[in-house]
């Protein structure tokens, strides 16, 4: 048991377990870990126009957005989202050091909702409230793979509540702005000691805070303009450490700021029956230098006092990048047929920023969806997604693990668009 303790606890000072607590989940998705099924709408046009409204779940991007409904709405998504992404260890001292040099599939596949609704409450405010879960996913490994000492599991859960007000300043011009709620919840699994050895665990949860605002412009008929800002939300995370097995445990505590996202898109009407989307969007992934996990006191089986480093995993990410176009076509009164590519640049250009939680690589979208208005207060959204992810390679450990990376994932979401003055239509 000493040496087993030991042998963890030097394993967690060279940075090879328990890195990156509370965001570390592979978003094959996604750059970084921020998943961006919010809307099946807008999924259908690879994202184009997510900010200049056409539906109230562009509330996410740009608040305004909300601002364009009247009366009683409701808007509800669900994506399931099938990531496969699989990391080939090729070389490092952890290379055949487990039963397998292949991770398996690490990318769960996964269950992402997202709702939201406004009340009109006169001719120049509209609130809103929406629902997201905008950070992360959740992988798994095989249990012995060469790389089960860096990470056997990782599950990361967040719950985004953003009430949110609109206000129609002239005509054509509407501004928003909202305050984020957002709770978080990680776990991180792997191997300590030996590739088949106990698990090790780190568990943390916070709440943080932060806001919302955007503007939406409609200069002429046809032409809807959005710019919209999330910002940055600090989650001082307190948690726990353990072994499998061994009775004590350690008081854990990490700071992280998640980043702000700045998203401007265009609707642009070229005939009655068509409008031309596109969207470019900004993430603000730089101001993650680091991550660290820092003891809360000294005990076994790894901490050596308060404040001192449990692990720390240098990054060095840079900005994201997404840019999209799209096509969406009134086939009738009832459908509405939409398209898009997109192409989304990494966050993370070095082969050590690219952990084996978020393998991440550059990647391109190709989207389609529909649109169908069963009736005068509700329509359903389909749509789906392929996502084409560059290979890639990850050096993790300080070069104790080499591997490829190969990615792809497929997303189908569903949503549910309802007009709900109804309800309320006999309560006066």
């Amino acid at each position: 048991m000493v040496d087993l303790i030991a042998r963890t606890s030097s394993a967690l000072k060279a940075g090879i377990a328990v890195t990156a607590l509370a965001l570390t989940a592979s978003s094959a998705s996604a750059g970084g870990f921020a998943p961006h099924e919010q809307s099946s709408v807008f999924l259908g046009s690879a994202f184009a126009g997510s900010a200049a409204g056409g539906a109230l779940s562009s509330m996410f991007w740009n608040p305004a957005a909300l601002g364009q409904f009247d009366g009683i709405n409701s808007d509800s998504t669900y994506s399931l989202v099938m990531p496969d992404t699989e990391i080939t260890a090729t070389g490092g001292p952890l290379f055949g050091s487990g039963t397998s040099r292949s991770s398996g599939d690490i990318g769960d596949t996964a269950i992402l909702p997202a709702s939201y609704f406004s009340y009109q409450l006169n001719d120049q405010i509209v609130l809103g409230m929406g629902v997201n879960a905008p950070f992360g996913l959740t992988t798994d490994g095989d249990f012995g793979w060469d790389g089960s000492m860096l990470a056997r599991e990782s599950k990361i859960t967040t719950y985004n509540f953003t009430p949110t007000i609109a206000y129609r300043v002239a005509p054509g011009v509407i501004v928003g702005a909202g305050v984020q709620i957002e709770y978080i919840d990680a776990q991180l699994r792997q191997a300590a000691g030996a590739a088949l050895g106990p698990t090790a665990a780190v568990k943390g949860d916070d709440v943080g805070f932060g806001f919302t605002a955007g503007i939406l412009l409609s200069p002429g008929n046809g032409t809807s303009i959005g710019l919209g800002f999330r910002s940055m939300i600090e989650h001082d995370l307190e948690g726990t450490f353990h072994i499998s097995g061994v009775p004590p445990q350690n008081q854990i505590s990490a700071n992280i700021e998640l980043p702000e996202i700045v998203t401007l898109s265009l609707r642009q009407e070229i005939t009655p029956a068509w409008t031309l989307l596109g969207t470019v969007e900004w993430t603000n992934w730089s101001r993650l230098p680091q991550l660290q996990i820092v003891c809360d006191a000294a005990g076994p089986p790894a901490c050596g006092g308060a404040g001192v480093p449990l692990t720390t995993l240098p990054l060095g990410w840079d900005d994201g990048w997404f840019f999209s176009a799209g096509l969406e076509h009134a086939y009738s009164e009832q459908l509405t047929l939409r398209g898009g590519v997109a192409y989304e640049i990494s966050p993370i250009d070095s082969d050590e920023g690219r952990t084996i939680r978020v393998p991440d690589a550059d990647r391109i979208w190709l989207s389609a969806g529909a649109s169908y208005k069963y009736s005068e207060t509700t329509t359903v959204d389909l749509s789906y997604a392929h996502v084409f992810i560059d290979d890639a390679r990850t050096v993790q450990g300080g070069g104790a693990l080499v591997g490829d990376v190969e990615s792809s994932a497929d997303i189908i979401s569903v949503g549910v668009r309802s007009k709900l003055d109804w309800m309320f239509a006999g309560s006066n």
